[in-house]
C-alpha cells in the first residue's frame, strides 16, 4: 500500500492536514499546505504530546475543543498520525481568535480553519484506521469511545423529569396539541382560511422552551413548526423533494436573521406557503405510484434539460406508457408539466433572487433567453422583465 498516496487523497477528502509524529514527538511529514506558523501542532507542542497521548489500540482517538473542532489520531507502525483541524461548524466566528490565544498561533498568517461535517470526519478516521488496522468501527462506537456522543442517558432522563416537575409546580401547560393538530389539518387540506383560524385561536399555556436565549428560542419554534408543516404538505400532496427544499429555504434565512419578530413572521409565511402549495394541487388527482416517482425525478431536474425516455428508464416502463399515464391522472402531458414547473420555479427566482433573466435561463435549460421569455409569457401573461417590476424588485 502507498501510504503517502493514500494521505494525500485523504486531505482532500476531509479537507485538512495530516501529520506524521515520531517516537519523540517530532513531526516528520506533514500532507496538506497549512503553514506551521498557523498550525496548532506545530506552535504548541504541550498540546501536540496531549493529542499523542489519547491514542488508544483499538479505536482511533478524537478530540474536541472550542466545541466544534476535532482532530484525529491513531497509530501508524512505530509512529503516530495525527488529522485535523477541522471544524464541524460553518462558519465559525471567533475560532481563528481562539486558535492565536489557546495555542499561539501566528495572527498575522491569514487561515481558516476548514470546514467538515462531523460524520464525514468521522467515517474518513474510520476508514483510514481500517485500512492501516484491518479493524472496523461504526461513528456510534468512535463518538461514544471517545465521549462525544452527547448527554450521558440518566443526566437525560433527569433534566426531562426537571422540566416536566416544574411545569406541574406551575401549573402552565404547553400549548394544547388539538390546537397545533388543527394547525397542521388545515396545512394537509390546503386551507389557508382555516390555518388562519387556527393560529388566532385563544389558549391557556405556553410553547415549549427550547433556549434560554429569546432569539435562538424563536429560530428553534420556527425549525420545529416548519419541519412538522412540511410534513403535513407531503401528507397534502406536495412532492418530499419540494417540501424539503422548502424548509431548507426557510430555515437557512431564519438562521440569519436577528430580530425575534422577524422570525416568527417567516415562520407563519412558510405554514401559508405550505398550504397554498396543497391547495394548489388539484384534489381530484388521483394518486399513482409512478406518477409520484416522475413528478418527483421532474422537480430534482428542473434545472437540466429533461428527456422524457430518461423518465420513463428511470421509473422502470416504456416512455409511451407513462405519457400516457400521465396525461390520464394529471391532465396535462408531461411536457406542458415540465414547462410549467420550470416557470413557476422561474417565477420564485425573479421573485425573490438577484439573478438576471439570462442566468434563469440558462439555470433551467431552456435554449435561449428569447425562447424562456416566450414561455414564460404564455404561462404568465408577463414577460421576465414585467414580472420582476411586479414583484417590486428592479
Amino acid at each position: 500500500m502507498n501510504m503517502d498516496f493514500m494521505l494525500d487523497q485523504w486531505v482532500r477528502i476531509l479537507h485538512c492536514n495530516i501529520y506524521l509524529i515520531d517516537k519523540d514527538c517530532q513531526i516528520c511529514k506533514t500532507f496538506g499546505d497549512v503553514l506551521p506558523e498557523a498550525n496548532p501542532l506545530y506552535t504548541d507542542r504541550p498540546f501536540l504530546e496531549m493529542l499523542i497521548d489519547r491514542d488508544m489500540e483499538d479505536c482511533p482517538a478524537v478530540y474536541c475543543e472550542y466545541h466544534s473542532v476535532l482532530y484525529g489520531v491513531m497509530s501508524l507502525n512505530d509512529r503516530k498520525l495525527v488529522l485535523g483541524p477541522i471544524c464541524i461548524i460553518k462558519p465559525a466566528g471567533g475560532l481563528e481568535k481562539f486558535m492565536a490565544d489557546t495555542h499561539g498561533t501566528d495572527k498575522a498568517v491569514h487561515r481558516q480553519t476548514a470546514f467538515c461535517e462531523k460524520d464525514v470526519f468521522g467515517a474518513g478516521v474510520l476508514v483510514l484506521f481500517h485500512c492501516i488496522t484491518g479493524k472496523e468501527r461504526t461513528l456510534e462506537e468512535l463518538w461514544q469511545r471517545n465521549g462525544l456522543s452527547g448527554l450521558d442517558i440518566g443526566e437525560a432522563r433527569s433534566h426531562v423529569q426537571e422540566v416536566i416537575f416544574g411545569r406541574q409546580e406551575t401549573g402552565m401547560p404547553h400549548n394544547p396539541y388539538d390546537r397545533e393538530q388543527r394547525e397542521l389539518d388545515s396545512i394537509r387540506r390546503g386551507d389557508s382560511g382555516m390555518l388562519k383560524k387556527s393560529i388566532q385561536e385563544a389558549y391557556r399555556g405556553h410553547v415549549g422552551i427550547l433556549s434560554r436565549d429569546g432569539l435562538r428560542q424563536a429560530k428553534n419554534i420556527a425549525i420545529c413548526v416548519i419541519t412538522l408543516s412540511s410534513r403535513a404538505a407531503i401528507d397534502g400532496g406536495v412532492l418530499p423533494e419540494e417540501a424539503f427544499s422548502m424548509v431548507d429555504g426557510y430555515i437557512l434565512k431564519i438562521e440569519e436573521m436577528t430580530n425575534i419578530v422577524h422570525v416568527e413572521a417567516a415562520m407563519r409565511q412558510a405554514q401559508y406557503e405550505f398550504a397554498d402549495r396543497v391547495s394548489s394541487i388539484s384534489s381530484k388527482a388521483q394518486k399513482n405510484e409512478l406518477i409520484e416517482k416522475t413528478k418527483n425525478y421532474i422537480f430534482q431536474n428542473l434545472h437540466s434539460e429533461i428527456v422524457i425516455g430518461e423518465i420513463g428508464h428511470q421509473v422502470g416502463v416504456s416512455q409511451t406508457y407513462l405519457c400516457d399515464l400521465f396525461r390520464k391522472v394529471e391532465g396535462i402531458t408531461m411536457q406542458q408539466y415540465i414547462r410549467r414547473e420550470k416557470i413557476r420555479l422561474a417565477e420564485n427566482l425573479l421573485r425573490y433572487s438577484a439573478y438576471d433573466v439570462k442566468s434563469i435561463a440558462s439555470y433551467l435549460a431552456f435554449c435561449s433567453q428569447s425562447h424562456f421569455g416566450k414561455v414564460f409569457k404564455e404561462q404568465t401573461g408577463m414577460t421576465p422583465t414585467e414580472y420582476r417590476k411586479k414583484s417590486g424588485i428592479s
